[in-house]
């Protein structure tokens, strides 16, 4: 299974600018509790070099609260970010791509000894190369690269984009080994990023995007090419007011001041929220309005490789995409006469969004809660419950990523529908964040 990642970040309340639409970033106070589930066979889970598999969350005993501190996440294909109490950042996973912002070559005698993992890769630890009176506020990961934001609204990053296999960071740059500020001139409030690509919002309301843009996830169009399909920062034309970003693999999303909701880049089973078009290689090719939400009151998307996950003020989730992997939530019985099948009647994709109604616990059929906080991977997804934090899963999740302690070899590969973890760890735990990567899943709670 190849790398796979999914994005989101908490939004934390602040005093907002005179004059400006949305508000700088304030650093967090609320410590967190670190849990990680799935393999991470190339450091992903980031609980040292002896463990490379967890079957249900676990928390993290080298992220104590008490010493360390944790009050921001984010999750990229195969590594993670943190930032601390302090304003500092932390980093564990691959990399291979320097996105972690640190050296972690081994000595001779290192290599020799007989461990599972590259223990400086494994085992979380501080981003260098950074002055000291620098803080952050905020992290964003992709693939292969990492984003921080600090208080006064500056964007540092660092890694390589991937296009076809060619790296490129910025011109003449193949791979930035340690944190770079990104040349945006306005101030930016939050970031999101998607496969090979990161959106950035202004106190103003405009959208920036970077990366690779070759299915129009940039809403410009960029040739394919080493260093030609880097581009950026550029400003996204035709979307203004804007105050909430997301991205999937190969997609971006934006919701204006009225509540509206828009989209770009590749659409071919509909994840934009967009009907029309889809099929092989639709793209959405600049921002576009997506009406089927705007009497919904959207307050967060999520996005993976194929499909989305759209959440509401009230708490009820959307869902649509690609179902190959049952990624969107929905039994089969349940599709609708519009879905998408293949040849042999297998369902595909369902191009218009459907309303989540369906839940397990304990593989038993239950009410599916309110959500306050979603999160997608490629093909698998995390929820957490408004009333009492509890995470639900569903999707694929062959190598423990969904956290129910199941893989093929002793039970469903997926998860047709959310399902409720029940574990020790998690036990009256009430989560607040979760990211899912590739083959992993992180949640926090807030520090008990």
């Amino acid at each position: 299974m190849g790398v796979k990642r999914a994005r989101t970040e908490t939004t934390v309340p602040v005093k907002r600018a005179r004059g400006k639409l949305n508000e700088l970033p304030k650093l967090s106070g609320q410590k967190l509790d670190v849990f990680a589930f799935g393999t991470g066979t190339i450091c992903e889970l980031g609980l040292g070099p002896e463990v490379t598999e967890v079957k249900r969350p676990r928390l993290s005993p080298l992220l104590p609260a008490d010493e360390v501190g944790i009050v921001a996440l984010a999750a990229g294909g195969a590594h993670s970010l943190a930032v601390d109490h302090e304003g500092q950042l932390w980093s564990w996973g691959q990399n291979d791509t320097g996105c972690l912002g640190r050296d972690t070559r081994l000595s001779d005698a290192e290599i020799d000894e007989d461990l599972d993992l590259n223990p400086k890769e494994s085992t979380p630890a501080k981003v260098t190369g950074i002055r000291s009176n620098i803080s952050f506020v905020k992290v964003c990961a992709t693939d292969s690269a990492s984003a921080a934001l600090t208080p006064t609204g500056n964007v540092y990053a660092w890694g390589t984009f991937i296009d076809d296999g060619h790296k490129s960071f910025s011109a003449g740059v193949e791979i930035q080994y340690k944190p770079e500020r990104v040349p945006i001139q306005p101030k930016i409030v939050a970031l999101a990023s998607g496969k090979d690509h990161f959106l950035a919002l202004t106190v103003d309301g405009h959208v920036y995007a970077w990366g690779v843009g070759t299915s129009f996830q940039l809403g410009v169009h960029v040739r394919s090419g080493r260093r030609t399909s880097t581009a950026g920062p550029l400003r996204v034309p035709g979307v203004d007011n804007i105050v909430s970003i997301a991205a999937g693999d190969y997609t971006s999303y934006a919701i204006d001041s009225t509540g509206k909701v828009f989209s770009w880049g590749l659409n071919n089973f509909g994840q934009c929220g967009i009907s029309d078009p889809v099929g092989p290689k639709a793209c959405i090719e600049t921002p576009t309005h997506a009406e089927f939400w705007d009497d919904k009151h959207i307050v967060q998307i999520a996005a993976g490789g194929h499909h989305s996950l759209w959440l509401t003020k009230e708490g009820t989730m959307y869902t649509v995409g690609e179902i190959n992997f049952n990624q969107l939530g929905v039994p089969i019985k349940e599709l609708p006469e519009n879905t998408v099948r293949e040849q042999d009647g297998t369902p595909s994709y369902v191009p218009t969004p459907l309303e989540l109604k369906w839940a397990s616990d304990e593989e038993e059929p239950v009410s599916l809660p309110k959500m306050k906080f979603i999160a997608c991977g490629t093909d698998h997804n995390i929820a957490l419950s408004q009333e009492d934090g509890s995470i639900w899963t569903w999707g694929f999740g062959s190598v423990y990523q969904l956290g129910h302690g199941k893989t093929g070899d002793d039970g469903p590969e997926e998860e047709e529908v959310p399902r409720h973890i029940r574990n020790t760890a998690t036990k009256e735990r009430n989560m607040v964040w979760a990211g899912a990567g590739g083959q992993y899943s992180i949640t926090a709670s807030v520090h008990v």
